[in-house]
């Protein structure tokens, strides 16, 4: 029993790691797997209630954090943004529009850049600063 719960809890970590889950969406989560668990060990009754109630509890989060408009990128499209700018996942918004600025003075159309290279910059700036604030939430 102590080797799923162990399992269990590197699994959790690994999606809060990768970006999968929120770490707001670990409380439901952990509510409806002790919720399952109660319900397999006789406690039917206590174990489904709290499975709903963590259900429930994930959806509303869910929709709270994301909306149903969000925008939801992929993590090829968040790569290639971070690798455009040259910034790795560590890097915090300050250092993002730091190197936009940067390379935006470079590449501009004034300057004599591309006005696509401008704007594939500006799009990979609000991509990966989106990423971060949806991040924070």
């Amino acid at each position: 029993m102590t080797v799923l719960a162990i399992l269990v809890f590197l699994a959790l970590g690994w999606a809060v790691w990768k970006g999968k889950l929120q770490k707001q969406q670990l409380l439901p989560v952990l509510l409806g797997l002790s919720g399952a668990f109660l319900a397999s060990r006789g406690s039917l009754l206590i174990g489904v209630g709290a499975i709903a109630i963590a259900g429930a509890w994930y959806y509303g989060l869910t929709l709270r954090l994301f909306g149903s408009g969000a925008k939801h990128h992929t993590t090829s499209e968040i790569d290639d943004a971070r690798f455009l700018l040259g910034v790795s996942r560590f890097d915090n918004a300050e250092r993002i529009r730091e190197r936009h600025r940067t390379l935006i003075a470079q590449n501009h159309p004034d300057t004599g850049g591309s006005a696509e290279r401008a704007t594939e910059l500006n799009k990979a700036r609000d991509l990966l600063l989106d990423d971060l604030h949806n991040k924070r939430l």
